[in-house]
């Protein structure tokens, strides 16, 4: 990590645990390593040119930009691994400390077991815990045993993707998915301004985990300056159940004190 990035990184970090500017003297004394303020000043100049601080008053010390938090969250976040979490208390408790909505989808495992012709206008999905007709098509047949061993949660999710609306709407009528949601004041205040309702609607009746893959999403879920983190995640009380969990929030809040404290 250059020297640059190591002062932008300090400042992010500061400024998600105050909401405060922070001066290059201030900087200094917090890093206390043998740089000078003259030379944080210059780095400060570099990185407001490249659009990730600025200055909001003439006297007052810097602020990363949404783009600098952007990033830093695309760095600092996994959301490609599942994290383990004590109870849904704590997931609770961490979504109003931070600030952050979340939204938590949980189903018992319920896997694609097999695949039958009953006759020419009919196939039956036979899944762990119980089964559904479709109408009968060979391209249908082919796809679905693609999926076979699958579970339902991921079979909806790839119907929903490949714009299959028929298995889609099937698969809906026997879904067991039981939805928590939290902080729904961080959530409103990211629609406040914003009339996209479909997207507020997905959020807020579940149907969003079957439309969005696990990882991060900005703008092309959400209104410009929040920032959407979908992944899987493993309750400690309920460890057989396919559980993901979706947190919405502002980009200056600090997912990273929000994580810890649904791990500890």
């Amino acid at each position: 990590m250059s020297k640059k990035e190591m002062l932008l990184s300090c400042v992010i970090g500061e400024y998600l645990k105050h909401k405060e500017p922070i001066g290059s003297e201030s900087l200094k004394m917090l890093i206390n390593a043998k740089i000078s303020s003259a030379t944080i000043r210059n780095y400060f100049k570099a990185l407001a040119d490249e659009g990730l601080l600025f200055q909001p008053h003439i006297s007052s010390g810097r602020i990363p930009t949404l783009e600098a938090l952007k990033s830093y969250w695309y760095k600092h976040i996994d959301t490609h691994s599942a994290i383990e979490v004590t109870s849904l208390e704590r997931i609770k408790e961490a979504s109003f400390i931070s600030y952050v909505f979340c939204a938590l989808s949980s189903e018992q495992s319920n896997r694609l077991c097999g695949i039958t012709r009953l006759d020419e206008q009919r196939l039956l999905l036979e899944f762990e815990h119980n089964g559904i007709t479709l109408a009968f098509s060979s391209a249908l047949e082919r796809f679905l045993h693609e999926l076979k061993g699958l579970e339902i949660a991921d079979v909806r999710q790839i119907a929903y993707q490949v714009r299959a609306q028929s298995l889609l709407n099937a698969l809906l009528c026997v879904q067991s998915r039981n939805l928590s949601r939290f902080c729904a004041g961080a959530l409103l205040q990211a629609y406040e301004d914003n009339s996209d309702e479909q997207s507020f609607y997905s959020i807020v009746d579940g149907s969003i985990f079957d439309s969005l893959q696990n990882g991060m999403y900005c703008e092309e879920v959400l209104p410009k300056g929040y920032v959407a983190i979908m992944q899987d995640i493993v309750l400690k009380d309920e460890p057989n159940k396919k559980s993901r969990m979706l947190c919405v929030g502002a980009l200056d809040r600090d997912f990273t004190q929000f994580f810890e404290y649904v791990q500890s």
